[in-house]
């Protein structure tokens, strides 16, 4: 009896995470920050006037995953202001590809201080737009993301975009708890106000205003934290700076750890470095019912088999096609996730756990990882 009690428990506790990923990608988005930055964003008189935005992509050795989104900026239907090349220290031909689209490229002087972070606060300095655009260099955009982006834009506010995870191979479906955990452990999706969050932003878009940043010291904030987009999420909250995050509706995409296996490994790893830790105990709560049932089922039903028990064996494959169903709802709103990888939902959960308690690991022993030709310290 207990048993039945633990798992409907367990299962309207993750109900309640699946119900909050739905609820923040159809919930309307208008009116949510306020009035728009811009009026007239859409009269016909303005659509060839740039946008006073200024396009920072950090890059560190990005040659071969720049093209798509200096391409896709090439042809938005409003130009931004200018477009931003931080060279970290590349030894590919990231620069000379940046010259030919046209960007300006600037190098973190600052040689005490490395890394992500450093590269965007060099390109923060050398900007002269009203707003910063942050990108990571993997993203691409459809031909209207700038305006869909500045049309929520508002000053005093921090704006995010966790892009729709585009992937093309197997194991790139290994990423589907991560991505799921990430949009939950900002606590986004809740009732009253599934778009605002305390915990954090989405590292590979952000876009707030130049004053503020600037004000606030922006990346210097957090010159030591590997996980910079939930450091200076955090070090905005305590200054006053809402956060909020707003759903890709498909206009903005990533291919992450397209090179392979172990790169997408160490990037999780990097990653992971106890964000959750930072969720309230409700989130935490609902993150733990999904990874909890995620292997109960499985071994119940399994056990259920073995004992020949006809009803068990019929209770747990229903929970089992359930659960995978609404993780598959869930999953492909967030990217390209197929539902043979939701029904091999018990081996994408080991993964993430292996994942997490390696970066755990290393973060104890303070082990560096391999990245981008660096040796970095997970902290």
């Amino acid at each position: 009896m207990w048993d039945l009690v633990q798992l409907f428990l367990l299962s309207y506790l993750a109900f309640l995470g699946f119900l909050r990923v739905r609820r923040f990608y159809t919930t309307p988005l208008v009116g949510f920050t306020g009035k728009l930055a811009v009026n007239d964003i859409n009269s016909p008189n303005i659509s060839t006037i740039p946008l006073p935005v200024s396009v920072i992509i950090p890059a560190r050795n990005e040659e071969l995953r720049l093209p798509a989104l200096l391409e896709s900026l090439k042809n938005q239907s409003r130009r931004p202001q200018e477009i931003i090349v931080v060279d970290d220290a590349s030894t590919d031909g990231t620069a000379e590809l940046a010259w030919r689209y046209g960007c300006r490229v600037v190098r973190p002087d600052d040689k005490r201080w490395a890394g992500k972070s450093a590269a965007c606060y060099a390109g923060a300095q050398a900007a002269t737009g009203k707003y910063l655009l942050f990108f990571d260099a993997d993203v691409f955009l459809t031909a209207d993301a700038l305006e869909y982006l500045y049309r929520y834009s508002q000053k005093g506010v921090v704006l995010s975009v966790q892009p729709y995870h585009y992937m093309e191979r197997a194991y790139e479906q290994c990423s589907l708890y991560f991505n799921l955990v990430a949009l939950l452990g900002l606590d986004l999706g809740r009732r009253q106000h599934p778009f605002d969050t305390k915990l954090g932003f989405f590292g590979p878009c952000m876009l707030l205003d130049r004053e503020t940043y600037l004000k606030t010291g922006g990346h210097t904030l957090v010159r030591d934290s590997i996980l910079e987009d939930m450091a200076l999420g955090q070090a905005f909250v305590k200054q006053k700076i809402p956060l909020y995050s707003i759903p890709h509706n498909k206009r903005l995409s990533v291919r992450m750890y397209a090179e392979g296996f172990r790169q997408l490994f160490n990037g999780w790893s990097k990653n992971m470095a106890l964000g959750a830790q930072r969720s309230n105990v409700w989130t935490i709560l609902i993150i733990s019912s999904i990874m909890a049932l995620s292997f109960i089922i499985p071994v119940e039903l399994l056990k259920a088999l073995l004992r020949a028990d006809f009803a068990g064996s019929f209770l747990y494959t229903g929970a089992f096609f359930a659960f995978a169903g609404l993780l598959y709802l869930s999953a492909r709103q967030l990217g390209f996730f197929r539902f043979w990888s939701c029904l091999c939902f018990p081996l994408m959960a080991f993964f993430f756990v292996v994942v997490f308690l390696r970066s755990f690991l290393m973060q104890l022993l303070h082990v560096p990882i391999e990245w981008r030709g660096r040796r970095v310290r997970i902290q």
